[in-house]
Formats: C-alpha cells, sequence, structure tokens
C-alpha cells in the first residue's frame, strides 16, 4: 500500500477518504468501501487519509485504540491502496478550512471525497460537509456523504468502543470493529513459569502508544507466518508469582517453534476471566487446563 506525507504531490486519479479513523470501525469501514467501489468505477485508486500521530494526546485525552501501523494494516485489509498521512500540530490544527482543502486539492489530483455525515475540519472544526460540498464544486470535485453507523440507534463512537476496550469485552467489540481488535508485538524472553506447567508461552509487552486492553484471561488467535493458531492470553500481572507487571502473554495451541523475536499478531475473541491468585502452581495448572478446554469450546476445537 501507498504511504506519502500529505504535502507530497501525487497526480494520479484518486478517490480519497477523509475522517479521523483513531480506529478502524464498521463506520469506518462503510466509508472505505464506498470509497473503493467509486475508484474501480472511475479507474481511480482507493486513498485515505488519516494522521501519523496520535491527536488525542494534544487535547489531553485518552490514547487512541490503534496506532499508525496498526491502521495502516486494516486500511490494507479493507482494500484501500494508499494513505495520506499528516502530523496534527499546532500548524496543522491552525489551518483555516478552505487553506487546508487548497492545499489538499492542489497537491493531488482528488477525483472524488467520501465522508462521514459530521465530517468537520480546519481550525476549531469550523468546515463542515457543507463547506466541503461547496468548495468541492468550484474544483469539480464530487463529494460523497456515508450515513452514521448507529448501535441502537445511536452514533458509534469511539468513546464507547473504549469502553469495550478497558473492561475487556473483546466479544462485544468484534461486532463494532472491522475486524478482531489486535495486538501486534515482538515476543520477548521471559520466566517461563508456563514452561514448567506444560503451558509455554509467547511474551509481548502492550504498546505504550495504545489505548491498554483491561486485565484478563481471554480466548485469542495468533498469526504465525501467515498462519492462524488458536491460544489463551493473559493480560496483566501475575500474582501467583508475585508478579505484577503488566505483560501480555499468550499459550499457542498446536504450534511447536521457537518465537522469540518474531513479531506475532495476536486477535481477541472473548474475555473468558478474571486473572486470580492460585494458592500454589498445581491450582494453576489445573485452571489452566480448564481455560484450554474452554478456548477449544469457543473455537469448536476437539
Amino acid at each position: 500500500m501507498k504511504t506519502f506525507d500529505w504535502k507530497t504531490e501525487y497526480k494520479s486519479p484518486i478517490v480519497l477518504s477523509l475522517g479521523f479513523f483513531d480506529c478502524i470501525h464498521i463506520g469506518h469501514k462503510s466509508l472505505i468501501l464506498t470509497a473503493n467501489k467509486i475508484a474501480d468505477e472511475i479507474s481511480a485508486e482507493s486513498f485515505v487519509m488519516t494522521f501519523s500521530n496520535d491527536p488525542s494526546l494534544l487535547f489531553y485525552k485518552s490514547k487512541q485504540l490503534y496506532n499508525f501501523e496498526d491502521r495502516l494494516e486494516v486500511l490494507d485489509n479493507i482494500g484501500a491502496q494508499g494513505v495520506i498521512s499528516a502530523v496534527f500540530d499546532d500548524e496543522f490544527s491552525a489551518l483555516e478550512p478552505e487553506e487546508f482543502l487548497r492545499i489538499l486539492f492542489d497537491t493531488h489530483n482528488i477525483k472524488y471525497i467520501v465522508v462521514g455525515a459530521d465530517y468537520t475540519f480546519g481550525i476549531n472544526a469550523e468546515g463542515n460537509v457543507d463547506l466541503l460540498k461547496k468548495y468541492s464544486a468550484i474544483r469539480g470535485i464530487k463529494v460523497e456523504v456515508v450515513p452514521f453507523a448507529c448501535v441502537n440507534g445511536l452514533k458509534l463512537s469511539t468513546r464507547d468502543l473504549k469502553d469495550y476496550v478497558e473492561s475487556g469485552d473483546v466479544k462485544t467489540l468484534k461486532a463494532y470493529l472491522s475486524e478482531p481488535y489486535f495486538i501486534r508485538g515482538k515476543v520477548i524472553s521471559a520466566k517461563h513459569n508456563g514452561t514448567r506447567m506444560g503451558f509455554p508461552t509467547a511474551n509481548i509487552v502492550q504498546n505504550d502508544n495504545r489505548f491498554p486492553l483491561g486485565s484478563g484471561v481471554y480466548a485469542t488467535k495468533v498469526v504465525v507466518d501467515g498462519k492462524e493458531y488458536p491460544s489463551m492470553t493473559n493480560v496483566g500481572g501475575k500474582p501467583t508469582f508475585n508478579d505484577f507487571t503488566e505483560t501480555v502473554e499468550t499459550h499457542i495451541m498446536g504450534l511447536n517453534k521457537e518465537l522469540y523475536g518474531a513479531d506475532i499478531k495476536l486477535m481477541f475473541y472473548e474475555r473468558i476471566r478474571d486473572i486470580k491468585t492460585f494458592g500454589s502452581m498445581d491450582e494453576l495448572k489445573d485452571q489452566l487446563i480448564k481455560d484450554e478446554q474452554c478456548v477449544k469450546t469457543l473455537f469448536n476445537i476437539k
């Protein structure tokens, strides 16, 4: 997928999806699929504009669900052919709405723009869809407005999704994201407590640039070398071993391979229990056997 800064010229015809895209939920997916369809019809490429940093931090808000690299992966999976990135800083946030559009339109050969009904832009979010339509019409650019994605009659919001992440309700979250919630990371060496109980784990560190997932034990799948494996994952501390370091460790079923140093993708499907303190390693092992069976049942594995 092509990726470049928003002030870099690109003169091939494109259909551009505009929005925040702090994660990629079903509303974002609908918008991008609309852009993909239009691009096919007019022999153009489907592009998305998003931020390479986290604008939320400038306003002292909570971190984004996904970082830039994560969003690139999801956008690629949806079928976007390119991403135009911008850094949200004091200079960008001070742009007048018309100046933002002037730079964007002068730099790129935009044939169509696709936005959500609540899209805003420019200093203090003063630009809206009506202004976008008027300015685009002057330039001969068409605008497609995609309706809100609603849940129980209410507009789907990132705040709702963060609530699910914080509580660990990845089962509900899965219904609202374009693909299962995931974490990526490099496998690191750990204390091998799981190995001693017959449950070796691949351990990764949660990304500090993302809104953190709530602690718990989860039914997950791990992608290694393009292949998915069922797994069970502990997110948080390991109080049985008096270890309260916040880590992510996953026991991968059906894979006997050294993974230290490998980058893996961990997809979350359901939270199966709280983290508990057990009286002995034998008690913990008995629980891990139950957890494994729970995961197999959820994934219909015999």
